[in-house]
């Protein structure tokens, strides 16, 4: 082996253990950064989900009939308001 080499090599011996905490340290850093990545996705889905069955449900709820309402809406059955407010609008 070159002297190169063989000084190569004593450093790297020597530093061993810190090399190995700084692998150990870097993998954690991965790993955790990682794991908060799928935390927050996860929960962005789940968000996205909540909104949606909230949305729909607040369809549905506007979607029932009101019963407790006192005053009865007639619908125009014979369409005459429909013909008043077309004839209204065209005169002006």
């Amino acid at each position: 082996m070159s002297v190169e080499k063989v000084n190569k090599y004593k450093e790297e011996k020597a530093n061993r253990k810190e090399i190995l905490e700084q692998q150990k340290k870097k993998a954690k850093q991965t790993r955790t950064a990682m794991i908060a990545g799928a935390v927050v996705v996860v929960a962005l889905i789940a968000g996205a989900i909540g909104i949606t069955v909230r949305n729909e449900y607040n369809a549905y709820q506007n979607a029932k009939p009101n019963y407790d309402t006192t005053q009865m809406l007639v619908g125009d059955l014979a369409g005459v308001l429909v013909d008043e407010t077309v004839a209204e609008t065209e005169a002006q």
